[in-house]
């Protein structure tokens, strides 16, 4: 019986000729896709739809198609992209995403949809990471059998799949393969090499400005060390072949990289140093994990901030690297030498390195006690711990390189010797520089590296979330890691020969293959066919733009995504800058009434077509938008064109398409409508516009019974408040302030509220309220209520009033308030009602609340619910 050859399988055996080379890279791939395939089951049989979530996805999509359409039609015009019309270079306010979109192209040629070329970039990313780390190993090491674990780590790292909703993060096969350009042309400095080199520097480039920015520093610390091991510090050759490739990668650049400058000098773009501190990690951070990992999930959710830093690459890579740094072969390890003879000059500039290290060390301590304060006449604003450090940094590692101190001397005399000891190789010296610059860049702002980087480098200014920087490390990880294997490798030879040394490599593989496993993997199944609106625009020539309502964070990644389809100009967008008239119609339209001012603000850009797409209105807000539409048709400033799909509604902006035809009649009718009726109607009008008072009608209940209100009886009280209150006739406020005065006089005169205040004193009736209200007021506030009462200048009700609209308790309530009124107006019942039968989705929403800000996140949730489309199927059918 023939017995399976694992040497062969890991590739301890070379293959023969050109076209076993061939067929064995192509066996790689292809293990590399099965491994895909296993670990994010079952995003494989989703990729024409499939995405993490309904956000930077979309995104990407419309780069790539951008990329790919822009190419075929004015290439010139690459970054003048259909999106925040009509700004110039708006492909460059994110990723470009150019090297990435390149090698699809074909699908695009071949009809597939923006968002099914997205998924399948996603599973290559996962694939080519792995064999570009697995071809930096075995160029590294001539093994590839580490060249496997290297592979595997690098691929399917936990942080990979955090970066799952986006793809120019993941999709990082030029970082290794950049790095083995180098060590390939450092080990032979030929015509070929040198233009493979160029070759990897312009794809780092032209797929992702950040890894391209990123990568910058590691590149020249791995060529320094590299030099000096190889001694080519004044080969001609070297510089000469490598000066010229790179030289001419970094020309054929200037066009991806130069529109970057343009709008951060034309827009003011730049990342402000707060936005980099809060996305900076901490070392605790390396011990939380991404929760699609199942073996880890959960480890780090009590670390503050943990479920937003998960860096924590594997137990088994970190256990493997340090087997690598703890132990080297006993044959390569040298005896101690107890005396190094160094020149008298040598021992010179050591003395004064040493004193300058001393001074530069007590220069820090005092640059991180007093940074960039005034102390000591400001010279702390000017020698700012950054500097300090990286200026003790240098000088400790020009020391090294000179000679160690006398406690640190082994077998070399210096850093360099010991760079240049056979002790340790190519692989082992990358993996540790990966490994700390990759974990330096993680910290970002909390450590001296980052910022001094910042301070120099003027492309670090651009990005936002240094924590990204982690995937370095996790490169060196996978180099040590498999160095470390080999170790093991070696003590299992020694200890049991008859273990062949594929099955020690074999067994770590499928170890780490189970560790960092994220399958059954959960997807989103995404809006991957165009709708009818979005398919008519693209049949409709226009002088301007196209506004999508909604607009802001929550929607304009859908907007975008159609973008790719109808190819027009898109005036709202979401991006990693948003210019001002992004902003503006954001703000214009987030709550409550939409002003005039938005009609002249979309004349002012100009806008040709404003979409309305009623299904991702919050149904408390559809007034606001029916009103102002309904009064700029009314006024000739927008013409209603068609309703699409039942749902999506299409206007002319008249000014600037006078010829625009009308093709139906408006869905709705321009009348003024009375808040109460509207409640009648729809109980989910509590909220909107006029949420606040409803919410102060809630806070009389809290205030007077010290209990939340039950749905029944708390509509009826909020529609006497809403009553002739007519929505868009200028008076609402009024007319809201004499209504809720009215209420309090009617309400203290309830039965209910007579039985428990009727006979308290005006200090106990005070007090009662207070408690109930759970504030507590000054004590000369507290005794002007009272007074006032007790002189007759206030009445109970007025004394109620002052107490419901007092700012401690509005700001108390507020998040309590707002998720009960969420149960009333969605739901139509009690928080504690059926199917619920108790207050813990309550509680639940009160803490995301408190925790995250994030109001439209309740919003989603409660008109996604089941139980709110049921009765929203209900009503339809009753209607019918």
């Amino acid at each position: 019986m023939k017995l399976i050859d694992v040497g062969a399988i890991l590739g301890l055996h070379k293959p023969a000729g050109k076209i076993g080379a061939l067929l064995h890279e192509l066996f790689i791939v292809l293990a590399f896709c099965a491994f895909t395939a296993l670990l994010s089951w079952p995003y494989i049989n989703y990729l024409r739809d499939a995405v993490a979530d309904s956000g930077d996805p979309y995104l990407v999509s419309w780069i790539l198609w951008w990329d790919y359409h822009q190419t075929f039609t004015n290439p010139l015009h690459l970054f003048d992209a259909n999106i925040f019309y009509p700004y110039r270079y708006t492909l460059a306010f994110s990723e470009h995403c150019y090297g990435i979109a390149l090698p699809f192209f074909p699908l695009f040629a071949l009809g597939f949809h923006p968002l099914t070329v997205h998924a399948v970039a996603m599973f290559v990313g996962f694939i080519s990471c792995g064999y570009g780390a697995f071809r930096l190993a075995r160029t590294l090491t001539g093994s590839e059998a580490i060249a496997w674990v290297a592979g595997i780590i690098f691929a399917f790292v936990p942080f990979r799949f955090h970066l799952l909703s986006h793809l120019p993060y993941l999709f990082s096969p030029w970082i290794p393969l950049l790095f083995e350009a180098l060590v390939l042309f450092v080990r032979k400095r030929s015509g070929r090499r040198a233009a493979w080199l160029g070759c990897a520097f312009f794809m780092t480039g032209l797929t992702t400005i950040s890894w391209f920015t990123l990568s910058l520093v590691p590149f020249v610390f791995s060529a320094a060390v590299l030099l000096t091991r190889y001694g080519l510090w004044r080969e001609r050759d070297f510089w000469r072949r490598g000066a010229a490739a790179l030289g001419l990668a970094s020309v054929a650049l200037l066009p991806f990289m130069l529109p970057y400058y343009l709008v951060s000098k034309l827009y003011g773009f730049k990342r402000s140093i707060e936005e980099v501190k809060a996305n900076s990690a901490w070392p605790i951070h390396w011990l939380s994990v991404e929760n699609r990992n199942k073996l880890w999930n959960g480890m780090g959710v009590n670390i503050p901030d943990g479920a937003k830093f998960k860096l924590f690459p594997g137990l088994l890579p970190i256990l493997f690297s340090t087997v690598a740094v703890a132990f080297s072969a006993p044959a390569e390890r040298p005896s101690r030498v107890d005396r190094i003879e160094t020149n008298p000059a040598q021992e010179r500039w050591s003395m004064r390195l040493d004193i300058f290290i001393w001074v530069a060390l007590t220069i820090s301590i005092l640059a991180v006690g007093f940074d960039r304060s005034e102390a000591f006449g400001g010279i702390f604003r000017q020698v700012t711990s950054e500097r300090a450090l990286a200026a003790l940094a240098v000088a400790i590692i020009t020391r090294l390189c000179l000679s160690y101190p006398y406690f640190l001397r082994g077998t070399h005399a210096n850093l360099i010797q010991t760079l240049c000891s056979e002790q340790r190789g190519d692989a082992f010296w990358l993996g540790v520089i990966l490994t700390t610059v990759g974990f330096c860049y993680s910290l970002g702002w909390n450590f001296f590296f980052y910022r001094i980087c910042y301070d120099l480098l003027p492309m670090f200014r651009s990005m936002r979330v240094p924590t990204r920087g982690a995937m370095f490390a996790y490169l060196g990880l996978a180099l040590l890691a498999g160095l470390g294997i080999e170790r093991l490798a070696q003590v299992v030879a020694g200890r049991r020969p008859r273990v062949p040394r594929a099955a020690v490599f074999a067994v770590a593989g499928v170890l780490l293959l189970l560790e960092l496993n994220a399958a059954p993997l959960r997807l989103t199944r995404g809006d991957v066919f165009p709708d009818a609106v979005t398919l008519r625009l693209k049949e409709t020539p226009m002088r301007g733009g196209v506004v999508v309502l909604p607009a802001g964070g929550d929607f304009n990644h859908r907007h975008m995504l159609r973008a790719a389809d109808h190819g027009r100009p898109l005036i709202v967008g979401t991006s990693g800058f948003n210019p001002p008239y992004e902003d503006q119609i954001e703000l214009a339209t987030r709550g409550g009434p939409i002003a005039e001012e938005f009609m002249d603000l979309l004349e002012k850009i100009p806008a040709s077509y404003v979409v309305v797409e009623n299904n991702l209105i919050a149904p408390e807000r559809r007034v606001d938008y029916e009103t102002f539409l309904a009064r700029a048709v009314k006024l000739g400033r927008m013409r209603f064109i068609n309703r699409f799909d039942g749902r999506d509604d299409l206007y002319a902006v008249v000014k600037t398409e006078p010829e625009a035809k009308s093709e139906a009649p408006m869905p709705f009718a321009f009348e003024a409508k009375e808040w109460s009726q509207l409640m009648k109607k729809d109980p989910v009008n509590l909220l909107g516009q006029f949420r606040p008072w409803s919410q102060a009608v809630y806070r009389f209940y809290i205030a007077s019974y010290g209990q939340m209100p039950h749905y029944a009886g708390f509509l009826p009280d909020v529609q006497l408040v809403g009553q002739n209150v007519m929505i868009g006739l200028g008076d609402e406020q009024l007319m809201l302030e004499a209504n809720l005065r009215r209420f309090a006089g009617d309400w203290v005169e309830r039965a209910k509220f007579r039985a428990l205040y009727e006979t308290l004193s005006s200090d106990r009736y005070v007090d009662a309220l207070l408690t109930n209200a759970g504030i507590t007021l000054e004590p000369a506030e507290r005794a002007g209520l009272v007074d006032k009462l007790n002189s007759g200048q206030m009445t109970r009700a007025e004394v109620l009033l002052e107490i419901v609209n007092s700012r401690a308790f509005v700001e108390k309530e507020a998040v309590r308030s707002l998720v009960l009124l969420h149960y009333f107006g969605y739901l139509h019942r009690n928080p504690a009602d059926p199917p619920d039968n108790n207050l813990d989705g309550l509680n639940y929403w009160m803490r995301e609340l408190e925790t995250s800000g994030d109001n439209a996140r309740l919003v989603r949730a409660f008109m996604a619910s089941g139980e709110y489309l049921g009765l929203q199927k209900s009503a339809a059918s009753d209607k019918q």
